[in-house]
């Protein structure tokens, strides 16, 4: 086989993955969100999502933006859109501890509010995110 059938093939091979993956769950539920909020702690950096959404269970990373600690974020969304998550720092610094409770609007942004340890401490506006593998897709929201 040549280049030129080779390059083509796996072209065609990606290209077909990509419309698989853009298929119907994509119209169903978020694939993820994406979000940087402010510490309501005076003096606090902010506070960075990235999580994924599994059929209704929400995990990904939280960490600060100065790169202090990394969290793992374990929930669960419940059909009606509300939510509650854990914050529990790893073994990477000190990251943010606390639970996070919340709803998801029908145009899939999330907004909850996160109590926890020192800066652990405000309100998440989190936007949705129809495909992990790019994070330039993301919107990111600020704080209120």
């Amino acid at each position: 086989m040549n280049t030129r059938t080779s390059v083509g093939l796996l072209a065609a091979g990606l290209l077909g993955l990509g419309v698989i993956a853009a298929g119907p769950a994509y119209a169903q539920a978020p694939a993820g969100f994406v979000g940087n909020t402010a510490s309501s702690v005076a003096g606090c950096p902010s506070i960075v999502w990235r999580l994924a959404n599994t059929s209704g269970h929400i995990h990904g990373m939280a960490y600060y933006s100065d790169l202090s600690g990394l969290s793992q974020v374990d929930g669960t969304m419940q059909p009606d859109g509300s939510f509650t998550l854990t914050l529990t720092k790893t073994s990477i610094g000190n990251g943010p501890v606390g639970t996070v409770t919340g709803t998801k609007s029908a145009t899939g942004e999330i907004s909850a509010t996160l109590k926890g340890e020192g800066c652990a401490n405000n309100t998440v506006d989190i936007k949705p995110m129809m495909s992990l593998s790019s994070v330039a897709n993301a919107q990111t929201g600020g704080g209120r």
